[in-house]
């Protein structure tokens, strides 16, 4: 169930976004619950009870304003994607300390509802990657990983080592890389070689000269085949035309 939050202190504005945002959402899955609040502090209440996956928040609110309520889901290390509604240019500048996902501008040629239609196809995919999967060793016992956190998995004979964001050690699965492939190509993982398979989300640049790829959060280059070269180059090129 994807729970989505709405926030804006102006009534109507607030009953629009919500019927916007539902039909949106209605065209690409049932399995979502909507809320709405009128002041920033009901909606982190309400985070706070149980977490929003998506908040669609106005800047310019009275006492707690939607920087205020941004900074308090960061502090807390909020996963939540958070997408700033707001009438005031000038402050889209000031909201990238908050890595938001997304702007709607309330006031602009484009209506609303094709801001929100754009953003929500574009949500959708993101969100593949925010499922869990269950990961398993004998050194390290049982862990519910999202996939985001997987950055690349290494072929290891009759076992795959899965690479997982903030751990010190991979978790090494009897299977193969094959099959992987197959599984996490839904959620934009590229096979770069026979031994490995990347996310792109951590694929960072190509080194052609030395036929290999940067993984920047990690600082790891990993060997890439000549046969997976034209495949990964053009995966790469779709992924981050949809990240636009």
């Amino acid at each position: 169930m994807i729970r989505i939050g709405i926030c804006d202190d102006n009534s109507i504005m607030l009953h629009n976004l919500d019927n916007i945002i539902s039909k949106s959402f209605d065209a690409h899955t049932s399995d979502f619950e909507i809320m709405t609040f009128g002041s920033g502090a009901l909606l982190v209440n309400s985070h706070q009870q149980d977490p929003f996956h998506i908040i669609f928040l106005d800047i310019d609110m009275p006492k707690m304003t939607g920087f205020d309520v941004a900074k308090t889901l960061r502090d807390e290390f909020s996963n939540c994607f958070i997408i700033f509604v707001t009438s005031h240019s000038e402050l889209m500048y000031e909201s990238m300390d908050f890595q938001p996902f997304h702007f709607i501008k309330k006031n602009c040629d484009e209506p609303i509802s094709s801001s929100v239609n754009r953003i929500v196809k574009k949500l959708m995919k993101h969100m593949r990657q925010n499922e869990k999967v269950i990961l398993e060793d004998d050194l390290s016992g049982r862990h519910a990983v999202y996939i985001h956190n997987i950055i690349y998995l290494e072929s290891d004979k009759h076992y795959v080592k899965y690479y997982i964001k903030d751990m010190p050690e991979p978790i090494k699965m009897r299977e193969n890389i094959s099959d992987c492939e197959e599984k996490y190509i839904y959620y934009d993982f590229v096979r770069i070689h026979k031994r490995y398979l990347i996310n792109l989300k951590y694929l960072s640049n190509f080194d052609n000269t030395n036929n290999e790829v940067l993984l920047g959060m990690i600082n790891k280059k990993l060997a890439m085949s000549k046969n997976y070269k034209k495949d990964v180059d053009e995966k790469y090129t779709l992924y981050l035309r949809s990240k636009i």
